[in-house]
């Protein structure tokens, strides 16, 4: 097959079919995100970005050496960023950590040159991108008194419009380019976004960039894992295929299990965590109406935040765990990632 000449966006959704057979049950696993039936795995990590310092990188290994966390192969960006105890000395990262959905340009660059290496069709690839990002045709600001004047966005009509590959609880846009159209500026014109999911047309390895996930998973040759392992350019980290995807440290657990029985017992609860506060309130449920779970919260990077979440169950284990998981992802928010 001839290899093409730059990326196109395509309409071809069926060559991405083979993937949704090998996904596990969206959500618990590696494999949920990344098909399964490869030699190997790896996960990249994002970097933080510190765009008011230069625009410098803060690698998990930074901030690990922060925090005083050894970096374990299946550490979150909150397992070193969330310690149990706050560090004297200053965080080396001061925004809301990793970028989500994607990879770093740079690394998605270095990523895309190794893996070329490892596949019979470099020359010819597919790339998914997340049909949810607001991409739609915006408007230029004008003096008052005069029309806006819309200008295109990156997506053309009959792309935006066109058929989607339907995967477990995502669709996604196709396009179609060499390996380096991972991150070529078109067909995604003034976007940094790189694709979601992409893959060779031999299969040889698959990349996934889940939306809300601060780490991508890659899939393929064992030759290819190690060596992205080994590439200084990019910060990487053995996976298995079955491994977890989001696990909660035990510190974080406590916090919340401690914080929602006085929210039990007395209507309110206060975390106060290494990198913030997390204040909650809660109207217990009734047999007339549904509880209600207020949470407020503050980071030291001085993002603030809130939610009111309405309560599925009245009472019992239930309610406890569903408290505990709105409690969690606040907690755990502070930091990002």
């Amino acid at each position: 097959m001839e290899p093409l000449d730059g990326p196109a966006w395509s309409d071809a959704v069926e060559e991405a079919a083979w993937i949704g057979g090998r996904l596990a049950p969206f959500g618990h696993q590696v494999t949920s995100v990344v098909p399964g039936g490869f030699a190997a795995y790896a996960r990249v990590l994002h970097p933080a970005e510190e765009p008011q310092w230069g625009d410098r990188l803060v690698r998990w290994a930074e901030v690990a050496a922060w925090s005083g966390t050894p970096l374990r192969a299946d550490d979150q960006f909150h397992t070193v960023a969330l310690p149990p105890l706050r560090p004297e000395r200053e965080a080396p990262w001061s925004g809301q950590g990793p970028r989500q959905g994607g990879l770093y340009p740079p690394d998605a660059e270095a990523l895309a040159g190794l893996a070329q290496e490892w596949t019979a069709t470099p020359g010819r690839c597919w790339f998914c991108v997340w049909d949810g990002y607001s991409w739609g045709d915006g408007a230029r600001l004008t003096p008052a008194g005069e029309p806006s004047v819309p200008l295109p966005g990156p997506v053309p009509e009959p792309a935006r419009h066109g058929p989607r590959v339907h995967l477990p609880n995502r669709d996604y846009l196709l396009y179609t380019g060499p390996v380096e159209a991972v991150l070529t500026p078109a067909p995604l014109s003034g976007c940094d976004q790189t694709a979601n999911l992409w893959w060779p047309d031999d299969r040889a390895w698959c990349v996934a960039s889940e939306i809300d996930l601060a780490w991508t998973y890659v899939g393929g040759p064992t030759g290819l894992i190690e060596r992205l392992l080994n590439d200084g350019r990019v910060e990487a980290l053995p996976a298995g295929p079955g491994d977890p995807l989001t696990p909660v440290e035990d510190w974080v657990t406590r916090w919340v299990d401690e914080a929602t029985a006085r929210l039990l017992a007395s209507g309110e609860a206060t975390i106060m965590t290494s990198r913030g506060t997390v204040h909650a309130w809660l109207e217990r449920p009734s047999w007339r109406r549904r509880g209600t779970l207020r949470i407020s919260s503050r980071g030291d990077n001085g993002v603030s935040g809130g939610s009111e979440r309405k309560l599925s169950h009245p009472d019992g284990e239930e309610l406890r765990d569903e408290i505990g998981l709105y409690l969690t992802c606040e907690v755990i928010g502070l930091v990002g990632g």
